[in-house]
């Protein structure tokens, strides 16, 4: 087997570990441990092909061997894209996946735990976190509104709803949904807090991974782009 037949099953290789791994982490086939890992190797396969592909194209004498290099390459392609985006997402993310804009006293889940599976993570907020947090999203904090409870739930909830997230639970002055990750389907658990205030209300927010030790950051920046909603002026 020459250089660019190789190559050439090392992408396809690439491109079924990228589709194998996703789909079945998101059908629930098999644990999300076992979709990271093929997902990761789908990357190193498409880097390792894509790279032999640049360095031995215009070595090759055969034209068949510069074909399969070149379609090697254009394989490959999907596999180191997505990887590459996930590792730029998540660069300089601390290792955590639960963020709180109050890490004093985060807000607590109600029914959250009735949804989760036993080898999910818990939901006790770890005080490990909180240096950690405040280094890497030192602006995360509780939201100060001059709108009532009721006011101010309303909002939360048209918030919530507009970016996607689907809301299981609600009380007075508590909201719980779950946010989808757009590759893999992984489900984050988030709880909106309302408590009355002198001027109207305070706002906090929780977001909670229910699987893995870090996030990529995705629970700190779900948390920001409700806060700057939730900000807005003119958001109705």
């Amino acid at each position: 087997m020459n250089i660019a037949t190789l190559t050439l099953k090392l992408a396809i290789g690439s491109l079924l570990l990228l589709v194998i791994g996703v789909t079945g982490t998101r059908a629930e086939v098999f644990g999300y441990q076992t979709g990271l890992l093929m997902f990761s190797l789908a990357g190193l396969l498409s880097f390792i092909s894509i790279s032999a592909s640049a360095l031995f194209t215009r070595r090759a004498k055969q034209e068949k061997d510069r074909q399969r290099l070149n379609k090697a390459a254009l394989i490959a392609l999907p596999a180191i894209f997505f990887f590459s985006i996930s590792l730029f997402h998540g660069a300089g993310a601390p290792l955590i996946h639960d963020v709180s804009t109050d890490t004093q006293n985060p807000p607590e889940f109600i029914k959250a735990a009735t949804l989760r599976k036993p080898s999910d993570n818990d939901l006790h907020y770890a005080p490990a976190n909180i240096p950690l947090q405040r280094q890497a999203y030192p602006t995360l904090k509780t939201l100060e509104s001059s709108h009532t409870v009721t006011e101010a739930q309303k909002r939360a909830y048209k918030i919530a709803s507009e970016m996607g997230w689907l809301v299981y639970y609600q009380q007075e002055g508590h909201i719980e949904a779950q946010a989808r990750s757009f590759w893999f389907g992984f489900i984050d658990d988030i709880v909106i807090r309302i408590q009355v205030t002198e001027s109207g209300t305070k706002i906090d927010i929780r977001s909670a991974s229910r699987v893995g030790k870090g996030d990529l950051g995705a629970n700190a920046k779900r948390i920001m782009a409700f806060s700057e909603l939730f900000n807005q002026d003119d958001f109705i």
